[in-house]
């Protein structure tokens, strides 16, 4: 019943906003900007699922397992600091460089050859976390749905659903079906989810010891620290909390998936005029989650099982909820990963069909063609996630290891807007901090404490060091900012 629900609810969303917007996609640009007219509330909700996803969910009730509460740091950073930064600074930035994609903002600030780099890589990127979380979105569909404990076997058929649901989810109207989509889905997410952690509660009172018994379980194991989120544990604050920090504003913030949604604004006010909202709801989703986990993993049905980090939340779900709010359940949990899905697939899309097919190989591409080669490539894009998403590894190593590659190419962006521009700076900044990131994933050093083998660390301080170092060896131009006013300056003075 519950699969029936969350696919009917996602149908009908889909079907509905398509049949709705469909004459007002008139042109590539449409699809792919949603024609630069929209206000605020759309704005908001396009951008604050993006980068929501199983990094948000599914990863934080599995690493929960390890890290109790604290793993809902990754929420408080994410909507506390990385959210406003993006919102007040970083996305009107984006604006004012009148470019259409993230690599075509580096190219016209350091040259269209890092462009080129950038637009090389940004796809794989996205769409090596979109393989995350297309099996976070068949997980929720397989496990929800009693896969693991019941006669469901169904996870590639779950695979393919949810390729199917993601390409639905924006193929019709583009970036502007995902505005109106997330508008409602953000209310569903935090709606069912709440609801699920609610009613979850009165069970626990009426069948249980309530919240008071899953306190005195993890104490008398001798893990009171898993229910709060004050434990700045070495593991949690070196292991943890500082690689997010880093991960969430270094990669999202040079992300073409969190930049994309600035294109649908009619002015800078309407990016910031959603930053108490959009910081809300980035923070608040990551809550039930991880206490549904948490209450999940004291019961031994559900702890004994294989993969019971997995499993938790889902089992728990079955074990306590009716079946009409674990539908409930799953529409929020498919929320969260769908949106995500689908704008890191439309941005990846954009940007191969933007900087590489039209600006290297057709430049002559008319408007009708590149809506067509825009569409096609979505299709593409879905099919190359199909088969490495049918293996299922942890989430969160998978996105620590993703993320990094942003790390580079956000500091040198930082650096040239704020501070100075030197080409030769930011070609080699960048490669060494690629190198940094794959030589670290090949042959970690021996001998480090486990927390600080992430590889945000290597990524992070190479990016520093030659980002710094080399803008202050080496001359070059004022920062892009500085130019800007200095161009208004002078367009001011000509004109008086």
């Amino acid at each position: 019943m519950a699969l029936v629900i969350a696919i009917a609810y996602f149908l009908l969303l889909s079907i509905g906003v398509s049949f709705f917007l469909r004459k007002k996609v008139r042109s590539g640009s449409d699809f792919v900007t949603g024609g630069g007219k929209l206000a605020w509330p759309l704005v908001t909700a396009a951008f604050v699922l993006a980068p929501l996803g199983s990094g948000h969910t599914l990863s934080l009730w599995q690493s929960s397992t390890d890290l109790g509460a604290s793993v809902l740091w990754w929420g408080m950073i994410s909507g506390g600091v990385f959210v406003p930064l993006f919102l007040l600074w970083f996305g009107p930035w984006f604006r004012r460089l009148e470019v259409k994609t993230f690599p075509e903002g580096m190219g016209k600030i350091f040259g269209e050859k890092i462009g080129w780099l950038i637009a090389a890589v940004f796809p794989a990127q996205l769409i090596g976390i979109c393989i995350a979380e297309v099996m976070a979105t068949a997980a929720a569909l397989f496990t929800l749905s009693g896969g693991k404990q019941g006669p469901l076997d169904l996870f590639p058929d779950c695979i393919l659903m949810a390729v199917i649901l993601t390409i639905l989810y924006m193929v019709v109207a583009g970036l502007m079906q995902v505005a109106w989509m997330n508008l409602f889905n953000a209310i569903m997410l935090i709606a069912g989810s709440f609801i699920a952690v609610f009613y979850t509660g009165f069970w626990l009172s009426s069948e249980h010891a309530g919240w008071q018994g899953v306190a005195d379980f993890y104490a008398n194991v001798g893990e009171a620290w898993k229910v709060s989120i004050l434990d700045f544990s070495p593991g949690v604050v070196l292991g943890y909390m500082i690689p997010c920090l880093f991960i969430l504003v270094f990669m999202c913030s040079a992300s073409q998936a969190q930049n994309q949604p600035m294109l649908l604004a009619k002015s800078e006010s309407d990016i910031r005029r959603g930053v108490f909202w959009a910081s809300f709801v980035n923070s608040m989703v990551t809550y039930p989650w991880v206490i549904l986990a948490l209450v999940g993993m004291t019961f031994t049905a559900i702890a004994s099982l294989e993969d019971a980090a997995t499993v938790s939340v889902p089992q728990l779900a079955l074990m306590a909820l009716p079946p009409w709010l674990v539908g409930l359940l799953m529409i929020a949990l498919l929320a969260a990963t769908l949106s995500t899905t689908s704008i890191l697939i439309l941005a990846s899309s954009h940007i191969i069909v933007h900087d590489i097919f039209k600006k290297v190989v057709h430049p002559e591409m008319k408007d009708k063609t590149f809506l067509i080669t825009t569409r096609l490539t979505i299709l593409v894009c879905m099919g190359l996630v199909i088969l490495p998403a049918l293996k299922d590894p942890k989430i969160l190593p998978l996105l620590m290891w993703i993320f990094s590659f942003a790390i580079p190419v956000f500091g040198v962006y930082l650096i040239g807007m704020m501070w100075k521009v030197n080409r030769v700076a930011a070609w080699i900044t960048i490669l060494a901090g690629y190198a940094a990131d794959f030589l670290w994933t090949i042959v970690p050093p021996p001998g480090l404490p486990e927390d600080l083998y992430s590889n945000v660390y290597p990524t992070t301080i190479v990016t520093i060091v030659f980002g710094v170092v080399l803008n202050l060896i080496l001359p070059g131009k004022p920062g892009y900012l500085r130019q800007l006013k200095a161009k208004a300056r002078e367009a001011n003075a000509h004109a008086q």
